[in-house]
């Protein structure tokens, strides 16, 4: 028998993520019935609901064959309000009351489901729900519960961590703990655990995306005994940030589709329509062929769309989308009626997203080095703000990224406490990730700091077009670049952010370090703050002073001032080039224990690398001859 233990409707009511909470959109708009109706689909043979802290989903479909009652119960340490969550199963009414009354404090809910032997298991171990979460706290836990979830939402570094940790237990591990937190192990033979398997699916998307199967069950109270006596397996189809932030997308989309009564519009609103298409669960649209050509019909009809760069958002996004279209109809071909296991459509979806903001804030990003050129203050605060805008609608990436690297590092945290440092390969390195506008920036900085050699090593990401992809030398297209026409041989050029996060992300990297200011000091930082990173940065006030030579406003020259202060203030190192520069940044308001010294090379006049020899210096530089085009796109 199969069952998916650990899914959602439109019941839980209350997000625990900050972006659903910031918009008011509760957790899940899924029905009950049409849960159970995909879950059977996809060959569930037992379906149940765990919503959060209720019932009312679980009892809609109560009467249906092969369900039974369950719940996601949140719970407490006391001594510190640490949160986690607790999957119940099989429980009547009367044990959903008695369990809302004990749930605040987790020791007397864990005592009460062990006396009423009520099956459980913790929910998603390794994700600190409340950002509270200790290693102390997983010791705690692994003396309360036997059973533990392989979360279908979270990182499968960190269920194969829980796996790792849980399979390796002994008694002595258990009497230590015991000994160290004052706490009695509530089961028999407490260093033996067992696992399950659920998708926290919470958009329909990805319902049954995992399970838990016990051969040879003939019902309910068999398949739940085979759990108790560890004879459950996990089926597992691995998720990633796109697969979150997917799901984001989903539950967001479908709120806004609700609120604002706009399904009525799909059919004749191109946006829309691809929308619904990739964030809706619609097994009977249309796909394939037959959806190409309506899509092509629509940008017939919408590619005359006058409007520039910034302009209203949707308006803006429907004619970005019209482009996109005629440029890569495959993108738009979504997956297949049924193709639910497919990763096409959260990949997709990426792919999409990663291609209109780039072509967005490169738009954004032309008017405002435009409008900085020609010291046009009302209209660089206008570009700001709709740059702003847009960055918004990336906000879910961003989660995403965030919670599956947190969730790396606490997994390794809770490893190295247990002395698996050794024995499994370790989920972070100690590698750094050097954001440079300039290969001969970046080789500066490496030399500087003596990267791979006394220190760790460092991967340089870039997006000059000399520099060659090597061991030492990531290079990404630009997604733009900017010719001044003050300085014609100088340019700005436009990193593509979400996949430099992508690549950062899984490159495991251990920390972050920028070369400049620029741009792709700019990338950096929302990297690093995005995957909650060490970041340390080289001075250079080479911003203001382009700003000083461009435009001759002492103003604008401020502004790029007041930018260069803020950028260096997030770092949690600044180094400089000599002592003599001190003073002066701590006058201008960049904290003096923030401040180093960096190390001083051997004088030479050069460095060499992949493309060439290079002058170490700045984060602009002359573009080759094909590229020396006014702020193109990329092809």
């Amino acid at each position: 028998m199969k069952a998916d233990l650990h899914v959602h409707s439109r019941h839980s009511t209350r997000p625990s993520q900050w972006f659903l909470q910031k918009i008011g959109c509760p957790e899940s708009f899924t029905d009950p019935l049409q849960l159970y109706h995909i879950a059977r689909r996809r060959g569930m043979t037992l379906v149940t609901i765990t919503d959060h802290n209720k019932i009312d989903g679980a009892l809609e479909i109560a009467h249906l064959p092969g369900t039974f009652v369950s719940e996601e119960v949140t719970a407490y340490f006391p001594e510190d309000g640490c949160k986690v969550h607790v999957l119940v199963y099989r429980i009547t009414e009367a044990q959903h009351a008695e369990i809302q009354k004990v749930r605040a404090d987790v020791y007397d809910l864990a005592r009460y489901l062990k006396e009423a032997a009520i099956p459980c298991a913790l929910a998603h171990p390794m994700y600190a729900v409340n950002d509270r979460l200790t290693v102390a706290h997983i010791e705690k836990l692994l003396l309360l519960f036997r059973n533990f979830e392989l979360n279908g939402d979270s990182n499968p570094e960190s269920n194969r961590s829980l796996e790792a940790l849980l399979s390796a237990l002994t008694p002595a591990d258990i009497e230590r703990l015991a000994d160290t937190h004052g706490i009695s192990p509530l089961w028999p033979d407490p260093w033996r655990k067992n696992l399950i398997g659920g998708s926290d699916d919470h958009s329909s998307l990805n319902i049954s995306r995992s399970f838990t199967q016990v051969e040879g069950a003939a019902g309910v109270d068999d398949f739940l005994a085979g759990i108790e006596s560890g004879r459950a397996q996990v089926i597992q189809r691995p998720s990633s940030p796109q697969t979150v932030a997917h799901n984001l997308y989903s539950i967001a989309y479908q709120f806004y589709r609700q609120k604002l009564g706009v399904s009525r519009e799909v059919p004749q609103h191109f946006l829309l329509r691809f929308v619904d298409r990739c964030l809706r669960l619609a097994e009977g649209a249309e796909s394939g062929f037959m959806a190409r050509l309506h899509f092509l019909w629509q940008y017939r009809r919408i590619r005359k769309i006058q409007g520039s760069i910034p302009g209203p958002l949707v308006e803006l996004l429907q004619q970005e989308t019209s482009r996109l279209l005629h440029e890569d109809p495959a993108l738009f071909d979504l997956p297949e009626a049924g193709d639910w296991m497919s990763k096409r459509m959260e990949t997709r979806w990426f792919s999409f997203m990663d291609k209109m903001s780039n072509r967005i804030l490169l738009g954004c990003a032309n008017h405002l080095m435009g409008h900085v050129s020609g010291a046009n203050l009302f209209n660089i605060f206008q570009t700001i703000g709709s740059a702003g805008g847009f960055c918004t609608l990336l906000t879910p990436y961003a989660m995403a990224f965030s919670i599956y690297n947190r969730q790396r590092q606490f997994s390794q945290a809770v490893l190295d406490r247990f002395g698996h440092n050794g024995r499994h390969e370790r989920l972070l390195s100690q590698a750094c990730a050097l954001f440079a506008d300039t290969h001969a920036g970046g080789l500066q900085s490496i030399r500087t700091h003596a990267f791979g050699r006394s220190q760790p090593h460092a991967m340089l990401l870039t997006c000059e077009a000399g520099a060659a992809d090597s061991e030492a030398v990531k290079r990404f297209d630009p997604i733009g670049v900017y010719e001044f026409n003050e300085l014609p041989h100088d340019r700005m050029v436009y990193p593509p952010v979400l996949e430099m996060l992508d690549y950062c992300y899984r490159g495991r990297f251990g920390r972050v370090h920028m070369a400049s200011a620029g741009p792709a000091g700019l990338a950096g930082l929302f990297i690093g703050r995005f995957l909650k990173l060490p970041m340390t940065a080289d001075f250079s006030d080479q911003l203001p002073r382009l700003a000083r030579e461009i435009t001759r406003d002492g103003f604008i020259e401020e502004m790029c001032w007041r930018y260069t202060l803020w950028f260096y203030g997030q770092m949690d190192a600044v180094y400089v080039s000599s002592e003599e520069q001190l003073p002066e940044l701590v006058q201008r308001g960049i904290a003096r224990a923030k401040l180093r010294v960096a190390p001083q090379p051997a004088a030479s006049e050069g460095l060499r690398g992949d493309a060439g020899t290079f002058p170490a210096g700045g984060f602009i530089a002359p573009p080759p001859e094909p590229l020396r085009r006014q702020a193109g796109a990329r092809s």
